[in-house]
């Protein structure tokens, strides 16, 4: 089942607090609104409104008398429903908050009170509830308090469908990265599950130095596989990668998907928690992890932390909050002895004579640099060598493109302040390639037979200079 809108639901008669909660990322939730309009408040109401940028006829301002049951009845059609109630009334308070409990029985209710945090303490009721403190509030961000009520709601609903399967694969992409291993690891600790009934598998190795290092200081096991394998698992989850990623392999069956790559809406799933605006998969894991109350080791939490860093350049590309909360959370339980092993593997000599290659093709044009690597053993070396040539003065794109197998693979990298490499990727190869990514980073897959037809020869040069003006024409 696709999940249906969520919904904030505030319950308040504090035009602080609505102006303040307005104002918060929603995060795909619709947000309502109900303040009691009577003489009184009238004119406070008009200030609220005014402050938010909202009319009194505005869908997010909802009428109606919250101590009556069918007022609730307006809301059947959201869920995930986390509400937000705050009275000064105390016994209105406590009459509505019970009407809320019975009337929306999988509501998440976030109560604020008045009061010092030891006369009124954070607690949660039931799974259900959590009471705040305006002074504990002001402590911790709220929007933390409402990512974590709504990622309490993502945890059932994948257990839900996780649960009762004998066998569940947790789907990388090929050649998974550090993101996507660490998510894995996650997944499989939330469900409370081992590597036996719950392997972690791609549909190829793992090849990247820091990639290996990690399995093998983490004790990882990534099992390869074909596409048909996949029909003897129960369920099968897709972490950091979504269906359309694997080009023209036909996965068999999905069952849940979990990433924070750009929305590709082309498939079914039981349930899809995509969220583009994350830095990191591994971050939206850890939310999961915060809200089912589990116990993060040293190993999963190095592995999540590494998996942020790695995905955001340690915290320098497209980060939002939640990264940054995660990131704080989980640094003081890591291994750090572990990580730097991880992050400083050492380089095969073997590398060297593909970055030599690699410096004798440049070609520089308007802030954009290109290489050609030619025929690769490895696809990983090709992303390498992109990574590297971003350092070098007035250069704003990279991209490096090797011949993998039957495809010309290229990595692109950008500073961050052009145009989205994601974007400028899918301009380029629509309807004859394909590929994406993010703001500063993306991959481009075009087939020989494609290639051949459509640009003539395989060498070095060619495929550079080809590649180089499609760039210029796009970028420039």
């Amino acid at each position: 089942m696709e999940p249906r809108n969520g919904l904030f639901l505030i319950i308040t008669d504090d035009g602080e607090l609505i102006s303040t909660l307005m104002h918060i990322e929603s995060r795909g939730m619709q947000v309502r609104v109900w303040y009691p309009v009577t003489r009184s408040y009238n004119s406070e109401l008009n200030e609220v409104l005014e402050a938010c940028s909202l009319k009194k006829d505005s869908e997010e301002i909802i009428r109606g008398d919250p101590t009556k049951r069918s007022f609730y009845d307006q809301f059947g059609d959201f869920d995930p429903i986390c509400v937000i109630l705050s009275l000064k009334d105390k016994e209105q308070h406590e009459n509505v908050r019970e009407i809320v409990l019975e009337e929306l029985p999988e509501a998440k209710i976030l109560s604020l009170m008045l009061g010092p945090p030891e006369a009124t303490p954070r607690m949660f009721d039931n799974d259900r509830e959590l009471v705040l403190t305006w002074a504990e509030l002001l402590e911790r961000p709220v929007s933390a308090e409402l990512r974590h009520i709504q990622a309490a709601h993502h945890v059932k609903a994948i257990r839900d469908i996780l649960d009762p399967a004998d066998r569940i694969a947790l789907l990388l992409q090929p050649d998974p990265d550090p993101d996507g291993l660490a998510s894995a690891l996650a997944l499989r600790t939330l469900l409370g599950r081992n590597r036996i009934s719950t392997p972690i598998v791609s549909f190829g190795r793992v090849t990247r130095p820091e990639n290996i290092a990690m399995m093998r200081l983490l004790d990882l096991e990534v099992t390869t596989i074909k596409p048909e394998e996949l029909a003897s698992f129960d369920r099968v989850a897709l972490l950091d990668t979504q269906p359309p990623h694997f080009g023209n392999i036909v996965l068999p069956r999905v069952d849940v998907v979990i990433d924070h790559h750009p929305v590709t809406t082309s498939y079914q799933v039981g349930y899809r928690d995509v969220r583009p605006s994350y830095g990191a998969t591994s971050t939206i894991l850890t939310e999961y992890l915060h809200s089912a109350a589990s116990t993060f080791g040293q190993r999963l939490a190095t592995a999540l932390l590494y998996g942020i860093k790695a995905d955001t350049l340690l915290l320098n590309r497209e980060v939002i909050d939640a990264d940054l909360d995660a990131f704080i959370s989980l640094y003081p339980i890591i291994n750090y002895n572990l990580l730097r092993r991880i992050e400083k593997p050492e380089i095969p000599l073997r590398f060297a004579p593909v970055l030599a290659s690699a410096l004798k093709s440049l070609a520089h044009e308007d802030g954009i640099l290109v290489t050609c690597l030619g025929n690769v053993e490895r696809e990983d070396l090709i992303p390498q060598v992109a990574d590297f040539l971003l350092q070098f003065e007035d250069v704003e794109w990279v991209v490096c493109a090797g011949v993998f197998e039957d495809n010309v693979v290229m990595s692109v990298r950008n500073v961050g302040y052009v145009k989205s490499a994601g974007d400028v990727i899918k301009r380029i190869v629509s309807g004859w390639g394909f590929g994406g990514g993010h703001r500063t980073m993306g991959k481009m897959i075009i087939p020989l037979p494609v290639w051949k037809a459509k640009f003539g020869n395989m060498t070095v040069h060619n495929i550079r200079d080809c590649i180089l003006k499609l760039f210029v024409e796009e970028v420039a």
